[in-house]
């Protein structure tokens, strides 16, 4: 994991700096035309997340969700699935957290972790079942997952309004959680919580899943090569099966670090958009998950500035949708630097040969 970083790694690093940098570049000439005030939008947008600790870490706030449901979307689709469920998933979780917390009377600390278990549990049947539909009846998983998700919210908001519902109050919000249920905080005087720490340490477990066990090997030749792993002799279905339950895990533990870290209550009134922003994570990580903090911190401090920048200036928060469409297409392009990729791919060939030859 700490070895010697190769020339194509490098390439990718600086293709993902390089894309961002010119996605930043069209937004700050956007608002150069389009702003009455377009040095305080620049300043609040680009230094205003920096500005004071609370800001800092709303930035990290943001990232911890996200840093989930994009590792849950890298093993999801390591298989060669493109499962879309991790949205509902996170609901759903969401919900089953909810139900262990409030219908089980143990210590705050054991009722915390039953809740987080359940909420994974949860989560892999979740984004299981377009997986199975996918390898027993041949259904695209595309358009049973993207149906699935609406199921799994409505399904969630039944419950909820059915069977924990606090009449107090004006929406789908559920009855508090009992107190200590909540999660640490890391940084006084912001909601910076403990899920960050979870976050990093799942960061690192899926990267030694994914490279470090015939599992993992396993899911990328299915990924890359269906038939190739059909001749090898992996149990294909087995394995598919396995990597979209387990991606439904890292989807159900977001969930429950996110409603326990941020939340006395279950407030969520629809789907939360944190599953289709772990796709973006994923793609600016280039599907690697020690990349992902780092990737949903940008996308974090992104939007904090966008907010902070809409609230004082006549710049619409809205314009973070345009960066993040450009980051996208930039990244997902591989005409940039192509000719510079070949160069290092010819280099590194080069010196593999050289060094074998003494």
């Amino acid at each position: 994991m700490f070895k010697k970083i190769s020339g194509l790694q490098k390439y990718e690093l600086f293709r993902i700096l390089l894309s961002i940098a010119i996605s930043l570049a069209v937004v700050l000439a956007i608002i150069l035309l389009i702003s009455d005030m377009p040095f305080e939008a620049l300043k609040d947008f680009i230094f205003g997340p920096l500005e004071s600790v609370r800001r800092v870490g709303n930035v990290i706030e943001a990232a911890i969700p996200i840093m989930f449901t994009g590792l849950a979307v890298i093993i999801l689709f390591r298989s060669g699935l493109f499962n879309l469920s991790m949205e509902g998933g996170f609901f759903i979780a969401s919900v089953a957290a909810v139900a262990s917390a409030l219908v089980f009377d143990f210590s705050p600390v054991v009722n915390l972790i039953l809740a987080t278990v359940v909420a994974m549990i949860v989560g892999g049947i979740s984004t299981v079942i377009p997986g199975i539909l996918k390898e027993k009846t041949d259904a695209n998983e595309l358009v049973t997952s993207l149906m699935f998700n609406y199921v799994l919210l409505f399904l969630g908001l039944y419950i909820i309004t059915t069977y924990f519902y606090d009449p107090e109050m004006n929406s789908t919000y559920s009855y508090k959680f009992a107190e200590g249920m909540q999660l640490p905080k890391l940084i006084p005087g912001t909601n910076v919580h403990l899920g960050l720490i979870v976050g990093i340490i799942a960061s690192l477990g899926l990267w030694v899943i994914l490279n470090k066990t015939s599992f993992g090997f396993k899911m990328t030749l299915i990924g890359e090569n269906r038939e190739m792993a059909r001749y090898s002799g992996i149990s294909i279905s087995k394995v598919v099966i396995i990597s979209q339950f387990l991606g439904g895990v890292f989807t159900g533990l977001g969930a429950s670090m996110q409603l326990f870290g941020m939340y006395t209550r279950f407030q969520y009134t629809g789907l939360t958009n944190y599953g289709w922003d772990g796709i973006l994570v994923a793609i600016i990580a280039r599907r690697n998950p020690l990349y992902v903090p780092i990737a949903a911190l940008f996308f974090g401090y992104l939007r904090t500035g966008a907010s902070i920048m809409s609230r004082n200036t006549d710049i619409p928060y809205e314009i973070i949708s345009i960066i993040q469409a450009i980051v996208i297409v930039l990244i997902s392009s591989e005409v940039i630097l192509a000719n510079y990729k070949k160069k290092v791919i010819s280099q590194e060939t080069l010196s593999k040969q050289g060094g074998s030859s003494l």
